[in-house]
């Protein structure tokens, strides 16, 4: 993996979700995420050579009109995914 590359492609993930959301980015291994809770869709964003093509979203609305949530992409070939916490 060129780690270039990659920082590339997380970068361009990140700043699409950024211009719908307040975002905030996190690591997590694979073995620590409980999927159950989460709804897996095909993924919108471009297609990658690093991450998954589905991602899994749980949102919730907290007040009318304004909704937090989590969106995790897993990293192929790694026990690892991101974790990107929203809120609009």
């Amino acid at each position: 993996m060129n780690i270039d590359s990659f920082i590339s492609e997380l970068a361009y993930i990140v700043k699409e979700y950024e211009e719908d959301f307040h975002c905030d980015l996190s690591f997590a291994r694979l073995d620590d995420i409980c999927f159950d809770e989460f709804e897996k869709q095909e993924c919108d964003k471009s297609k990658s050579k690093y991450f998954d093509e589905y991602e899994y979203i749980k949102q919730i609305e907290v007040l009318e009109d304004y909704f937090e949530g989590t969106i995790i992409r897993k990293i192929k070939g790694s026990d690892y995914c991101i974790v990107i916490k929203y809120a609009t």
